[in-house]
């Protein structure tokens, strides 16, 4: 039987919606079928475009590269949180209340936050993820950080957790699910677009 998959990733393409400055997207055909007997596109684009995953050399100096980033924090079970009607900013606060239901259910080691891409963590809130051990968060906004800030980013990459941003979320409901979410391994860089899967039923799920 096949597993039950939702791709919560963000496609790529020339009018998507990126962050303010960063590079716009590019894709432009270099050999045709036609011409050339098969496709080939040159593509252009940030590291941090679309559904991607940050480094912590995007913040720190002497970080880690995303080539070097540990992919087994990446995949595991995963809490969804819904705060699509909480407000500009998420609490720890806010995460302790949303995830007190689901604090039955062992090995959780992912979390992900459903904004509807307008809320942002806070202070608190990034210390209530490190206290409580996750190993990656991620969520559907383009920063976890309000904009201009880094202190978030701080916190969260400064401890070994890994963030993922950009996540399309709107057809995943609160609740538990298996996570998978792994970047391009491009050697030196501080991010990386990525493909991220939520699974339904499969062994990571109770």
């Amino acid at each position: 039987m096949h597993k039950k998959i939702i791709d919560i990733s963000v496609g790529i393409s020339p009018d998507m919606l990126i962050y303010p400055g960063d590079p716009k997207p590019q894709v432009e055909t270099i050999f045709s079928i036609e011409k050339d007997g098969a496709k080939v596109s040159c593509i252009s684009f940030g590291s941090h475009t679309g559904t991607h995953i940050d480094a912590p050399s995007h913040i720190f100096k002497d970080g880690i590269t995303v080539d070097q980033v540990q992919l087994n924090g990446l995949v595991g079970k995963a809490l969804l949180l819904d705060f699509s009607t909480n407000g500009e900013l998420i609490t720890g606060s806010n995460l302790k209340v949303a995830s007190r239901r689901f604090e039955h259910i062992p090995d959780i080691t992912i979390i992900l936050l459903k904004t509807g891409n307008f809320a942002y963590l806070d202070k608190s809130g990034a210390h209530w993820i490190t206290r409580n051990g996750f190993t990656t968060v991620g969520v559907d906004s383009m920063s976890v950080d309000v904009p201009s800030e880094m202190m978030v980013h701080e916190q969260l990459l400064g401890n070994g957790i890994n963030i993922v941003e950009c996540l399309d979320l709107h057809e995943a409901n609160e609740g538990v699910y298996g996570f998978m979410c792994l970047p391009l391994k491009i050697i030196d860089c501080d991010g990386a677009p990525a493909r991220a899967v939520l699974f339904l039923d499969c062994f990571f799920q109770e």
